[in-house]
């Protein structure tokens, strides 16, 4: 019986009853404060069904946790709390929808083995998702079991007294935070505020006036130790967080890199820069805590590299272990458990830097890491979804590892992806031929070499050069892609689209009946158009891969003549206009969930792939001139300049002002 996070029964029986209706049976502060989840059910004042819901605070349940049970013309669900009972009402409409009203006899007793289950949505470094779309996430992470919702804010609070903060690439408003802070409190979800406090700053340190505020000249980090930088941060969180009802603040703090290269290099002499990172620390708790925050949540990059500074850290700091490969095993977990300190383990969507989601890579991240992790005496266990370079990832495809997640942080117990498939894929793709499509679209990641680290090069491979590029001569880091890895992913590719287009054009959306409207929303059209958008993609990026090699092959090993080229030469114009309409698509897809502002580094990208395809016709007409004139191809591309300085993504140069979306390497 599909149910996400799955059910697991006692004394279930063979007989079963059918509910179309519900008479309930509960106290008017219960009927009131879960309206929206009564909502579901049908209720009827003649109804033989008995919807009964209890709260007996004498019921040996955790917070959050339900007991279950289904008897002849009865449901009754009891918790110990209001969100039990939200969550036993969530999981049963799971249950009654996906059975057509018919449920089995059984008891069963659910309860979240974490405490904290968490998203952390990036809306910082390109897609800042609308507040609509925010809304009915919440609502389903709700119904999947999540209590917290973060999101990932650089540059997008929007700031009374700094309002050139997000001017560019947007922010949210107090008016729009405070919205979706009461939603999620309906929802039974605490809307975190996660603030970045240190490093990955690049989005206020490059505007006008804040420059002096960077650790040095790359403008990536904040400069540790300097008081203009507090005088800010008090600004900031002094305005932001009565925005949120929440008292626990994600101060972040990851990833910096560059501490001690520039003003707070003589300090980092002197004390090391485990010293001035917790000098740093510490005046942020301080500024935060005089301002609400009583917990502190932040990155653990600082226990593997400062473990000698534990002793002095400020109180009530909570270190997120956050690991997205996928390991059997994961040291770290081993390192902060033994060290006797607060901590959760965050683990991730692995949707960043790709296409399509590396769902394998995930599954197995998610359920490695948060069984170890709670056996380790982990507190809470956070999904996260990046947008690194742009956030190219449509928002919905996120949406699966939302829901493994889900199932991981209320039981720990590793799953079974087979059965987890078997049991979740109903819920959410009701046509089979979205469930092949995105099975396709998961296999497509699986070509040879495709998948490096927290990246996947058919991403790359989508903008790069056609003659000279990463992904056609490789590195150290980046194997050169095979003639078979494009094949592989322009079949897969071309298969996902053919269908999902046979879904568009049939326009059978209407034909559809999720669980609520929230559902409808994320899993409806909107998602149909972001698996197309990304299977042709795909197949444009694969298809593309083999023209370079067939251009590659012709032109190094061959002995091409005029006609030769000119079919070269038409078959990059016939991509440029699939090129086209993809990057057309791409902004209606864009436009579904995300705010427009934010859009511009992305369409930056797709602006330097299209004239770099152009920039390949212009060559291969120098080769047919040569050609014609009794001269020689360039076998070399000794004369190909455009290619020599046509970087993108992850080997761009970060360090120029006009690139916002990644800055440091």
């Amino acid at each position: 019986m599909p149910c996400i996070p799955k059910i697991t029964w006692t004394n279930q029986s063979v007989e079963s009853s059918l509910f179309r209706d519900f008479r309930v049976d509960a106290n008017a502060e219960i009927t009131n404060r879960l309206s929206r989840d009564l909502g579901f059910y049908p209720q009827s004042e003649t109804s033989l069904n008995s919807l009964r819901l209890r709260v007996n605070p004498l019921q040996t349940l955790k917070p959050g946790g339900y007991a279950l049970t289904v008897a002849e013309n009865l449901v009754e669900v009891t918790a110990s709390g209001l969100a039990g009972l939200h969550y036993g009402l969530s999981a049963l409409k799971q249950l009654i929808w996906s059975q057509g009203g018919h449920l089995l006899h059984g008891e069963a007793v659910q309860n979240p083995d974490y405490e904290n289950r968490g998203i952390m949505l990036d809306v910082s470094r390109g897609k800042m998702a609308t507040l609509e779309y925010l809304k009915d996430l919440a609502s389903f992470l709700s119904d999947l079991g999540y209590n917290i919702f973060q999101l990932y804010c650089e540059d997008k609070l929007a700031l009374k007294t700094h309002p050139l903060v997000g001017s560019v690439t947007g922010a949210y408003t107090m008016e729009q935070i405070r919205d979706l802070d009461a939603w999620c409190r309906d929802c039974f979800i605490e809307l975190q505020p996660c603030i970045q406090t240190y490093s990955h700053m690049h989005g206020l340190l490059r505007l006008p006036g804040y420059s002096s505020l960077s650790e040095n000249d790359d403008m990536y980090s904040m400069a540790a130790g300097k008081e203009s930088v507090y005088l800010f941060l008090e600004d900031e969180l002094s305005e932001t967080l009565p925005w949120f009802s929440s008292t626990t603040l994600n101060i972040n703090m990851d990833e910096a890199f560059d501490i001690g290269t520039g003003y707070s290099k003589e300090e980092s002499e002197k004390k090391g820069k485990g010293g001035v990172f917790l000098a740093h620390l510490r005046r942020v708790a301080d500024i935060a805590r005089r301002h609400g925050a009583q917990t502190i949540v932040m990155w653990g990059d600082f226990v593997a590299k400062y473990k000698d500074q534990f002793d002095s850290l400020p109180p009530n700091v909570i270190f997120a272990d956050w690991n997205y490969h996928p390991q059997e095993h994961y040291p770290s977990i081993d390192l902060i458990s033994e060290m006797g300190i607060p901590f959760w383990a965050a683990g991730g969507t692995s949707s960043w830097n790709s296409l399509f989601p590396r769902v394998y890579n995930s599954c197995v991240n998610l359920i490695n890491l948060s069984s170890q992790a709670y056996s380790k005496g982990a507190g809470g266990f956070l999904v996260t979804d990046w947008g690194d370079y742009g956030h190219m990832q449509p928002l919905g495809l996120s949406l699966y590892g939302f829901m493994v997640g889900a199932q991981q942080a209320f039981s720990a117990k590793k799953i079974d992806t087979a059965d987890f498939e078997r049991e979740a894929w109903p819920l959410v793709f009701l046509d089979p031929r979205v469930k092949e499509g995105f099975r396709l679209l998961m296999d497509s990641n699986l070509a040879p070499d495709l998948q490096q680290g927290y990246k996947t090069m058919s991403l790359y491979a989508f903008f790069d050069d056609l003659f000279v590029g990463l992904t056609m001569r490789g590195n150290k880091t980046y194997p050169k892609l095979t003639r078979e890895a494009f094949l592989f992913m322009t079949g897969k590719g071309s298969a996902a689209s053919s269908l999902l287009e046979e879904i568009i054009q049939e326009e059978v959306s209407h034909k559809w009946q999720f669980p609520d409207p929230s559902w409808e929303a994320l899993f409806g059209d909107a998602f149909i158009r972001e698996m197309h958008l990304t299977a042709r993609s795909i197949d444009f990026a694969g298809r593309k891969g083999l023209l370079s090699h067939d251009a590659l092959d012709l032109l190094q090993d061959g002995s091409p003549n005029q006609d030769d080229l000119l079919v070269i030469i038409n078959r990059i114009k016939a991509l440029y206009a699939e090129f086209l309409s993809i990057r057309r698509e791409f902004v209606q897809v864009w436009d579904m969930r995300a705010y427009d502002k934010g859009m511009d580094g992305c369409m930056g990208w797709f602006d330097k792939a299209g004239v770099q395809m152009g920039e390949a016709v212009k060559w291969l007409s120098a080769q047919i001139s040569a050609l014609r004139h009794g001269g020689q191809v360039d076998r070399s591309f000794q004369t190909y300049e455009a290619g020599k300085n046509y970087k993108i993504l992850w080997t761009a140069d970060f360090r120029n002002l006009w690139d916002r979306t990644y800055p440091w390497q």
